[in-house]
């Protein structure tokens, strides 16, 4: 389990037991406070560069990308997303490292989203009244800006749907 660390601009990554947690399902509410945890913790890791005060940036939101190999994070107050390559190595399986910090081309970036695909990204920033469109380079976990950004006033989510075409549409209805 990732959970990004809102104040402390931190990831925190947990081993799940799922032994442990299966046993809680039938377990009675009196024994579940003594039963074995369902987390461990494993790996706490810094979203922001060591020489950005750490005060000045708060996280937003965290998610993991489809192929399960990046995970992302963003950084209000630094303006940036944080790559983490997951490592996929037996002994260190899950734990993550940096493969970058990418400025979201505008401030206060309070959410993110990719597409279906997973090679684009789009950000919402905020307090830019902007959001911006990245390319994701799926093999190395960079984010490239594409030039384009697109004024919106205070945007704070961002939602990709599938588009549907108007034979596609018209087929549903006949």
């Amino acid at each position: 389990a990732y959970v990004i660390n809102e104040l402390s601009s931190e990831v925190s990554v947990f081993d799940f037991d799922r032994l442990a947690a299966e046993q809680l399902l039938g377990a009675p509410a009196a024994e579940v406070a003594s039963a074995a945890p369902t987390l461990r913790l494993r790996q706490t890791i810094r979203t922001i560069p060591d020489a950005f005060p750490g005060d000045l940036n708060t996280c937003g939101r965290i998610t993991v990308h489809t192929a399960g190999n990046f995970v992302l994070v963003s950084n209000r107050g630094h303006d940036s997303i944080t790559v983490f390559r997951v490592n996929q190595s037996l002994l260190k399986a899950g734990q993550l490292s940096i493969v970058g910090s990418f400025h979201t081309r505008g401030a206060t970036p309070r959410h993110f989203q990719f597409d279906a695909s997973g090679q684009w990204l789009i950000s919402a920033n905020q307090d830019s009244d902007r959001i911006a469109v990245f390319r994701f380079n799926l093999a190395t976990g960079r984010l490239e800006w594409t030039g384009h950004e697109y004024s919106v006033p205070s945007p704070n989510f961002v939602c990709n749907v599938l588009t549907h075409s108007e034979d596609a549409s018209d087929e549903v209805f006949d």
